[in-house]
């Protein structure tokens, strides 16, 4: 599974994150959103890569805070990813976003749309069956 299998398939590159003595956060890590991205808010799956190789597949419910969790908070993930992060690396930041919309069903209206988790958990197995092993950012987190 390549950069362009995931361009060609409707992922946008977004955004970078990198890992600089120069930033004010704690862990040393900044995410840059691409100008007139707005990452508030966005359910979907986004995919880090390097040099344009999947270092990792992850899901969203609201993209910025996901990614402000990667700067600054302490959980498995991401430690593990600030840790195998290089110095001075830009890291891209892919994204689909997957609509949700509400329908009437059974009287009510209740939310409807495309899974940002079961998508997720797709889109590894595919990578894991085509390529023969997880994202290395996806090891030990799964």
């Amino acid at each position: 599974m390549t950069y362009n299998h995931y361009i060609e398939n409707g992922f946008k590159l977004v955004g970078k994150i990198i890992k600089t003595d120069s930033s004010k956060k704690k862990h040393k890590t900044d995410v840059e959103w691409l100008e007139g991205f707005n990452a508030d808010g966005k359910m979907g799956v986004y995919i880090m890569t390097s040099d344009e190789n999947i270092m990792k597949i992850g899901e969203s419910q609201n993209l910025r805070h996901r990614f402000q969790c990667y700067e600054s908070h302490t959980g498995p993930t991401n430690k593990m990813v600030r840790e195998n992060m290089e110095y001075q690396k830009e890291y891209g930041i892919l994204f689909l976003e997957c609509p949700s919309f509400e329908v009437g069903f059974g009287g009510v209206k209740v939310p409807s749309g495309i899974n940002y988790r079961f998508l997720e958990k797709k889109l590894i197995e595919q990578y894991r069956d085509n390529v023969g092993s997880l994202p290395v950012w996806n090891k030990g987190v799964q």
